[in-house]
């Protein structure tokens, strides 16, 4: 007989003690250094407990810096506090359109729809007929809410929401999580007031905060000494270049222990977790290009195609090829935003007496950067 694949070839030398804590999606029974956001979120829902409207809020900030960890954790005891509250968490990146939007929450209150058939209109009106007779205050969570706001049709989905709470005098919650903290000033006037009654921002951590949070983890992670002494100290500093995106710390130190563990080493090495943050870098690069405008991905596609290529050069190609008259300044801004954002790398260069330059080339796998560059710019049509 044929050895069985799944035999324990593979687990032979564990360094985890259970590796869920290293998961983007667990939510800790505590979340240092966020106290503060905390406390706001929470006055946002207070009003539940009173048989009261909760306010809608706006939570703004980085990506890796606890945003929705810190709705989920506010809403988790909210919940176990009080009955009449339940929490619907939506990503829109999956519910993208205001017919999935619209559907998920009247599916949520009870309404049980077909999966095609109705006019969103229909869909609008069972949803507020089984709100009214649901029983409790439903709080929405769109997260990456800035997904509905690429087209005018699915914008309006914000608006059918004010509509519900405001019109039809439903209880209802709605928390919009975003990267981009200018968001709501591209919001319809009738929206904006009331979507974003309450902003909570999200400052980017420190060194010795993600230093803190990540020990904390690992702690929990890892067998105790499965860690060379520097794993650490190494993961908590590469987020904090990438402007504090505790996330990538843990996605990597979840990757190297996982490369340690399949080369059957007890003990997790620092060259394990440099060849995971090539990985999980180039992934957390591509998510950022979701957040670009369509001159930021385009100038992003230059440096891609003509890799290096100084300033001068993606200017010229740039004006080339879409014909707009972008400013030299703007220029400039954009390519200190690819920058900053980790998905370009810029060197000063002499050119002889003709002064100074700076050449580019991007951060991320070209191909794969052409590939979801492309993905965006159509999406942005």
């Amino acid at each position: 007989m044929a050895k069985n694949l799944f035999s324990g070839k593979f687990r032979e030398a564990s360094v985890f003690l259970d590796e869920r804590f290293l998961y983007p999606e667990f939510i800790p029974e505590r979340l240092p250094f966020r106290e503060k956001e905390i406390e706001s979120l929470a006055y946002c829902f207070d009003p539940v407990l009173r048989g009261r409207k909760p306010f809608n809020a706006f939570v703004a900030g980085p990506t890796g810096v606890g945003k929705t960890a810190c709705v989920k954790y506010v809403l988790r005891e909210l919940q176990d506090s009080f009955d009449r509250a339940k929490l619907l968490y939506l990503n829109c990146f999956e519910y993208n359109s205001r017919t999935a939007v619209l559907s998920a929450i009247a599916n949520f209150v009870g309404a049980a729809l077909p999966r095609r058939g109705l006019a969103t209109d229909e869909i609008f009106s069972k949803m507020a007929e089984y709100l009214r007779k649901c029983g409790y205050t439903p709080v929405v969570v769109l997260d990456e809410v800035d997904q509905l706001l690429l087209s005018e049709a699915n914008s309006k989905t914000l608006y059918d929401l004010v509509r519900i709470v405001e019109h039809e005098k439903l209880s209802m919650g709605i928390v919009m999580i975003s990267n981009d903290t200018a968001l709501t000033s591209r919001l319809d006037a009738r929206i904006k007031s009331s979507m974003a009654e309450q902003t909570v921002m999200f400052d980017p951590y420190g060194p010795a905060q993600l230093k803190g949070i990540i020990s904390e983890r690992a702690e929990l992670a890892f067998v105790k000494g499965a860690l060379d002494n520097e794993v650490v100290n190494v993961a908590a500093a590469h987020a904090a270049r990438l402007g504090g995106d505790c996330r990538v710390a843990l996605e990597s130190l979840l990757k190297a222990g996982r490369i340690a563990e399949r080369a059957n080493r007890p003990k997790v090495q620092l060259a394990d977790l440099a060849s995971a943050f090539e990985d999980v870098d180039a992934v957390s690069l591509l998510k950022g290009l979701k957040h670009l405008d369509k001159d930021e991905l385009g100038l992003l596609q230059i440096i891609c195609q003509n890799q290096p290529v100084q300033s001068g050069r993606v200017y010229e190609l740039y004006s080339r090829g879409s014909g707009d008259g972008l400013k030299e300044r703007r220029l400039r801004d954009i390519l200190s935003v690819l920058e900053k954002q980790g998905l370009v790398e810029g060197r000063p260069i002499s050119l002889g007496n003709r002064g100074k330059s700076r050449e580019y080339h991007v951060r991320a796998p070209r191909q794969l950067l052409e590939k979801e560059i492309e993905k965006q710019l159509s999406a942005k049509k």
